[in-house]
Order: C-alpha cells, then sequence, then structure tokens
C-alpha cells in the first residue's frame, strides 16, 4: 500500500492549487487550495457556502477534504506509489471517478469508478509495470481533456492542463517542469519529486492574476491611491504637493507588496 505517498501528493498538489479564486473559466466557481465552494459545503454537511466562507478556508481543513474525499476515493491506498499520485491529481483536477475510470480503461476492466480487487490486480499485470502504467494513464488524461468542450474546457484551458499533467508549455514561453507525469516517474522509482507541479488552467492560477483582479481584494489600497492623486493634482503649494507625494509612494509601495504577496503564494 502507498499511504506513505500522500504526505508528499499534498505538498505537490498545493505547490499548484493556489489560494483563493473565482474565474470565470473555471466551472468549480470561488475556490480555494482547489476547493470549490460545492465541495466545502459537502464536507460541512450544509446546502451551499458563501464566497467569503470559501476564501477563509484554512490549508488543514483543504488537507482533511483531500484525505476523506479525494485521496481515498481515487485508490490512494490500493494503488503503488506514483501511480497514487497519478490518479489523486487527475481525481482532484477531474473527479475521482472519472479519474478512476480512465485507470480502469487503460488497464482493460469494468470501468466503475471504484478501484477494488479487479482493478489492482489488473494494475499489478500492466506490461511493462508501473512506470509503462503511469505514462499510458497520464496519456489518457491528457485525450480526456482534450474531449472538453465549451468555454470552460480545452479552448480555455488547454494550456493550464497540459502544463500540470506534462510540465511543458505548449506555447514554448515556460521551461519545462516535471508535471504530473515526471512526479509521478520519480515516486514510482523511489525518489523525491525535485519542483511542484506547473499551475493548472481550470482553478486558475494567483500568479496570473491581473494587477486589477488582485487590487479588487483590497479596494481600500485602490481609494487611498486615488485620493492620493487627487490631492497631488489639487495642491497648492510644494508642502501639499510634499504630503500628497508621500502618501502615493507609501500607498504604491503597500500595494506593490500585496501584488508580490498574492503572486507568491500561487
Amino acid at each position: 500500500m502507498a499511504r506513505e505517498t500522500l504526505p508528499t501528493a499534498l505538498s505537490l498538489m498545493f505547490g499548484h492549487e493556489g489560494g483563493y479564486v473565482n474565474a470565470k473559466t473555471d466551472r468549480g466557481g470561488p475556490t480555494k487550495y482547489g476547493i470549490t465552494h460545492r465541495t466545502l459545503a459537502a464536507h460541512r454537511g450544509v446546502p451551499s457556502v458563501t464566497p467569503a466562507q470559501v476564501k477563509a478556508l484554512t490549508l488543514k481543513e483543504a488537507e482533511e477534504i483531500y484525505r476523506r474525499s479525494y485521496w481515498t476515493q481515487s485508490g490512494g491506498d490500493l494503488l503503488p506509489a506514483g501511480l497514487d499520485y497519478a490518479a489523486f491529481d487527475f481525481g482532484v483536477n477531474s473527479g475521482p471517478a472519472r479519474a478512476v475510470k480512465s485507470l480502469q480503461k487503460v488497464v482493460g476492466v469494468t470501468q466503475d469508478g471504484i478501484v477494488g480487487g479487479q482493478t489492482v490486480a489488473a494494475v499489478g499485470r500492466y506490461p511493462g509495470g508501473v512506470q509503462a502504467l503511469i505514462r499510458a494513464y497520464c496519456d489518457e488524461r491528457m485525450r480526456f481533456l482534450r474531449s472538453l468542450g465549451g468555454p470552460q474546457g480545452w479552448s480555455a484551458n488547454g494550456r493550464g492542463w497540459t502544463r500540470r499533467v506534462t510540465g511543458k508549455d505548449p506555447a514554448g514561453k515556460l521551461k519545462d517542469e516535471l508535471g504530473v507525469v515526471g512526479n509521478a516517474l520519480r515516486l514510482a522509482g523511489g525518489a523525491q519529486p525535485v519542483e511542484n507541479a506547473p499551475v493548472p488552467a481550470g482553478k486558475a492560477n494567483p500568479a496570473d492574476r491581473s494587477v486589477t483582479d488582485i487590487v479588487k481584494d483590497e479596494p481600500s489600497l485602490l481609494v487611498s491611491l486615488l485620493s492620493s492623486l487627487g490631492a497631488f493634482a489639487a495642491g497648492s503649494g510644494p508642502i501639499q504637493w510634499a504630503l500628497a507625494f508621500a502618501v502615493v509612494v507609501g500607498v504604491s509601495y503597500g500595494l506593490y507588496r500585496l501584488v508580490k504577496r498574492e503572486r507568491a503564494n500561487a
């Protein structure tokens, strides 16, 4: 069993499932640490939660949700090291049932979405062993992702999904990383991952948020900056101009630190 993989899998997950986002291209709606508002509500046993409650989600509760609702349901405790992480990540991105059905498709057993004895046995018999299976499984995951249409499907999120799974940027603008497949292969070989997987689209990357989007979360900074600029323009003397200028510099620095902190937490 591969329960010992879970801490590493969680570390990798939080490396690319960033802070609070609410992107139009993410069908999950308000999301934090990759946990959607629907998942959070189900975990708490309530009909719904507000965006503010999603934003207040703690890392500890997010870990508990991942353990209960994704790791186990994706077969994490039953699959060999490396494959368990690949299934877990697939489950977080597309749902545990889809992750398991895709694995069952690759190993040639009934696609019921549940990892049981039949699936585990087929995994053990896979030609070429677990590393060959990891590659085939990630290829099947990419095939599934490419099949997703609509405004929240491949056309909107294909680049981010490709980076997440393969570690390669289709646009060729970002350096190659291990991605899910690379990290899974390292785990299967007994080595620890050396980097986090790239940030996926579909759960928007906080590092890609515009300054305008970030400032929306802290409107007081923008109000202060505009007020200071107004005072600077309306100033009638060097003293008033100097004071307004000092406020502009202070608020601008605060805005810079806010943007830097938000993107560092991506």
